[in-house]
């Protein structure tokens, strides 16, 4: 191997790999069952020649299933043919050396395990060879690693890695291995079949809605509709007349049925009789929360700083107050609604208690704070906890919350030692949701008399979400959430500054696709485009102006623009707006054209560019930001919650609308070629879409859109 990337000494690699694989017992990663060929947490290798490689994260459709072992089985040299990839349980062996945390979130899956699981292969690798070399009595430097197999070339000798794992996982780790150079990858930069293709095709994966134990009993729910309310009383005997139930009782949610099959609790949980008080939820009502979002950006005195996204020196306010006083203001209002997470499979864990033991099977994101709860609820101690991770049908930052873990085990323990599978109605789904905040913004800014932006202050007021989920507050400093990239310091200009005024409602908020950058996309690049506008600067001219210090930004910015042919003319009633996305350790710009009759805006195309770093698996990344960009269409076209009396209006996809495969325009999407680290693909195409559309609307109708849903703004989609 020819100037290797990285020499990966024994001492590192037990800091650095060993210690995440390695059993609760302490016992090490690498080579400790070997009879049976299992290396560690990650790699079993079978007799037969099986390989089979355990993902240390959740699949909910972002391809990480495939992807992570791919990385793996990279630096071991392996057969992808002969790969068979295991689901993750909840295991502390899987928790990142990074992260400290087995939790799938933030695009971060790849970005995380990149460099262990490259290690975790190259490791395992030079213990096959070693183990080769010393049944051939030759030096393992005369012998070479492919394709599942170990060859000694002088002599013609032979051992697939299925003959030589026993052997191997008895040998000692490596003092020094090598990692290969980009240019030696085989696997990492291609495209194959995804994994999970085939089991998804036929029907035999499981997802958590598929589990099916013996002697299971089914659990459902009766709730209020209001976001917040308690239980006052219901009829538990008239409940248990009804045809199927087990049983009924209250858990802190409300009410739950246990019943023999979930069309049987299902139907008894609607025909329960059962009174709530709602109280909590009196002043949950859509248009009186927009009015206190608005005022609160007026309160000066509440009002928490941000801090720069990309770290350096903090915002001055003192200076951005002073150039706003000294150049031409300008104030632009932006807002944002409410928005459910509407994943194709509703939540749904199947718990087991026994009195000494406590085993779940859920599609969840976070397998330790699942284990965590399980622990709580059940009352048995962690480490006789078992988490068992499905497939997820869609996640997108709902499967982060573990409120229906903990009802599942609830459930369960009321039933010991019977397995019960709790599944929510679609309704309960958006109903009970984590809501992505709705957020108001008001951006002033100072424009030279050379046409440049001396100054930009950005206000955002909305419900803390890093409040609400309980994390740790900086003292001084506003929701990390709501602030995140409300201005790109990406950008260059003087003078910036943000501030977040808390504005409380009881409803209950998380993470959504993209969590901050969801909102602050649409904000940060809407009031670029509008300093454009009264300026009379092109939008992409203006973007290039502003990001000449940021290389890969700015080839970003241009490869979109020349594919979507920027400059050509449009004809009366067209429109391109352009905008960009940086999070997630990539970088996404998007190009979108609409034709507009009268305020009817058909979009005709979405051109992105795209720069994720080291690319596992070019379809993949394709296909993930497709998938963005269809999610952030969706939600900027007419997605929202309203709230009436309490609770959500849109309780179904009828009434809460995803794009339909008809709605789609035609999405291109090209790759840029870099030797970066690898980033996120499965958020980084949302952001940059809402204030595309906008802006290519204002060009076609000379109307710019500030707030989403962009039908609230009178605008209607073919």
């Amino acid at each position: 191997m020819s100037e290797p990337e990285a020499l990966i000494s024994r001492r590192q690699f037990v800091i650095g790999a060993v210690a995440v694989g390695a059993a609760a017992s302490g016992g090490m990663l690498l080579g400790y069952t070997a009879a049976t060929g299992v290396f560690n947490v990650f790699l079993e290798i079978t007799p037969d020649n099986v390989i089979w490689i355990t993902g240390p994260q959740s699949e909910m459709g972002q391809g990480v299933h495939d992807g992570l072992p791919k990385i793996l089985a990279e630096e071991l040299d392996a057969d992808w043919s002969l790969v068979q990839v295991r689901l993750p349980t909840g295991d502390d062996r899987f928790v990142n050396p990074l992260t400290k945390r087995q939790r799938t979130a933030n695009s971060d899956s790849t970005i995380m395990y990149f460099e262990l699981l490259r290690k975790v292969g190259a490791i395992a690798r030079a213990m096959l060879v070693s183990a080769a070399a010393k049944r051939w009595s030759v030096a393992a430097a005369e012998c070479t690693a492919a394709l599942s197999e170990v060859k000694h070339v002088a002599s013609g000798r032979s051992a697939t890695f299925g003959a030589l794992a026993g052997e191997a996982a008895l040998t000692a780790p490596p003092t020094e291995v090598w990692l290969k150079l980009p240019s030696e990858f085989k696997l990492i930069g291609t495209s194959t079949l995804r994994k999970d293709t085939p089991a998804k095709t036929d029907g035999s994966a499981v997802f958590g809605i598929d589990v099916r134990l013996p002697g299971m009993l089914y659990a459902a729910l009766r709730r209020a509709p209001q976001v917040q309310s308690k239980l006052v009383r219901f009829d538990r005997d008239a409940a248990l007349q009804l045809p199927g139930v087990v049983d009924a009782f209250e858990i802190p949610d409300g009410v739950a049925v246990v019943a023999r099959s979930t069309w049987q609790a299902r139907q008894a949980a609607e025909r329960l009789s059962a009174v709530f008080d709602s109280a909590a939820s009196a002043d949950v009502l859509h248009e009186g929360m927009r009015a206190r979002l608005l005022t609160a950006l007026g309160d000066d005195a509440a009002a928490l700083p941000g801090r720069p996204a990309f770290g350096g020196r903090p915002y001055d306010r003192a200076a951005t107050l002073a150039a706003l006083g000294a150049g031409t203001i300008h104030e632009w209002h932006y807002e944002v609604p409410y928005l459910a997470h509407a994943a194709l499979e509703p939540l749904c864990a199947t718990a087991l208690v026994r009195d000494d033991s406590c085993e779940v099977w859920v599609p969840t994101q976070q397998p330790d704070r699942a284990r965590d709860v399980a622990a709580k609820e059940s009352g048995v101690s962690r480490e006789h906890c078992k988490i068992n991770v499905t497939f997820l049908g869609g996640g997108f930052g709902r499967k982060w919350e573990v409120d229906f873990v903990r009802q599942a085990v609830q459930i369960a323990a009321h039933v010991k030692n019977t397995p019960v599978k709790l599944t929510w109605t679609r309704e309960q789904d958006f109903q009970h949701d984590r809501y992505r905040p709705a957020h108001r913004v008001r951006t002033r800014v100072a424009i030279g008399a050379d046409g440049s932006i001396q100054a930009m202050h950005s206000r955002i007021s909305g419900i803390s979400m890093w409040k609400y989920q309980g994390r740790t507050p900086f003292p001084g400093v506003g929701d990390l959430f709501a602030l995140g990239l409300l201005i790109n310091d990406k950008y260059q200009f003087p003078n910036k500054y943000t501030d977040y005024v808390e504005t409380p409602f009881p409803v209950p908020v998380g993470t959504w696709r993209s969590v901050s950058a969801s909102m602050n996309g649409f904000f940060g690049e809407s009031a670029i485009d509008d300093v454009a506008a009264v300026t009379r600067e092109d939008p992409y001219q203006l973007r290039r102006k502003l990001l000449v210090a940021e290389p890969r930004l700015l080839a970003a910015l241009n490869l979109v623009a020349q594919k979507a042919g920027w400059d050509t003319k449009l004809s009366k009633g067209r429109g391109r707006g352009i905008a960009i996305g940086v999070g997630f350790d990539s970088i996404c710009a998007q190009v979108i054209e609409v034709t507009a009759r009268g305020k009817k805006i058909k979009v005709d195309r979405i051109v992105c560019a795209f720069d994720c770093g080291t690319v596992i698996d070019p379809h993949n990344v394709k296909a993930q930001v497709e998938s963005g960009v269809i999610w952030g269409l969706s939600a900027a076209r007419d997605g929202q919650i309203h709230f009436d009396k309490g609770a959500a209006r849109e309780t179904n996809f009828h009434l809460g609308p995803v794009l339909r495969s008809n709605q789609v325009p035609k999405i291109e999407v090209h790759l840029i070629a870099s030797a970066a680290k690898p980033g996120g693909a499965g958020e980084a195409g949302v952001p940059p879409v809402a204030p595309a559309l906008a802006s290519a609307i204002f060009m076609a109708t000379g109307s710019r859109p500030r707030r989403l849903p962009i039908i609230e703004s009178g605008f209607t989609f073919e």
